[in-house]
């Protein structure tokens, strides 16, 4: 998984590649709404999840194949001393990344589903999303990301939606860098791509990686870790990145 502002794998010695300024392969319309929370009673006593509706158009010409993912990132800073983070490695500042839940109780989507009734009486499941697009506002589709509960220490955090776009790179691996002779030519041969939502030790055996043009959400939770259970999070501007 990448992380903030940096690619799957973060070779410091490749340059982040960055999206074309102008659409160079098929793109979708998204429109996303607010980021919400909601507690759901699946058999286990209530539970939080974050959710965001929305809506997918494709007004590409052609008929795509929709295949969203969609990963949440998030930032602890470490509020705590240094001397306890060194006694307390797991309780320091890090990284977190959530995967969006597909395969979730059906409870969870239906009380969604409930709420929305009126205003979006064709939302379909995560799963229900996934498949081929046709065009035009006619064949739009409606859906739900939906995220378990965030740590508390978390302060800020980025969204990223992948499958909106058919930009891509295709880079070589920090492995397989650092192979190259520092001078003379190489010897062509086949490569292995690492696949989307392979898991790090495939990406890390792989000669070359791919990055897709997605788009990253970035959002902030105010206050200390006591309070942000109830806090309402800030929206930052949304951008088309390289992961």
């Amino acid at each position: 998984m990448a992380v903030v502002g940096l690619l799957v794998v973060a070779p410091a010695a490749l340059a982040q590649p960055k999206p074309s300024p102008t659409p160079i392969s098929w793109e979708l319309t998204f429109q996303p709404s607010g980021l919400t929370r909601i507690e759901v009673d699946t058999g286990k006593g209530l539970q939080t999840y974050w959710y965001m509706i929305y809506t997918v158009i494709n007004s590409t010409g052609k008929d795509i194949d929709f295949f969203p993912e969609v990963a949440r990132v998030g930032e602890i800073n470490d509020e705590g001393s240094k001397g306890r983070a060194t006694s307390q490695p797991a309780g320091a500042g890090g990284l977190v990344v959530d995967q969006a839940l597909v395969g979730l109780h059906p409870k969870v989507f239906e009380t969604i589903k409930q709420q929305y009734a009126k205003t979006q009486p064709f939302l379909v499941s995560p799963a229900e999303a996934i498949g081929k697009l046709l065009q035009g506002k006619d064949n739009a589709r409606t859906s739900v990301i939906i995220f378990p509960d965030l740590d508390p220490r978390v302060t800020k955090f980025t969204i990223y939606f992948g499958g909106l776009s058919g930009e891509m790179v295709t880079l070589p691996s920090p492995k397989e860098e650092a192979k190259k002779p520092t001078g003379g030519g190489a010897t062509a041969k086949p490569v292995k791509e690492a696949k989307p939502g392979g898991s790090e030790d495939e990406k890390a055996e792989a000669e070359v990686f791919v990055v897709r043009k997605t788009l990253a959400m970035p959002y902030t939770l105010p206050g200390d870790a006591k309070n942000r259970k109830t806090a309402t999070v800030a929206a930052g501007t949304m951008t088309w990145v390289m992961r």
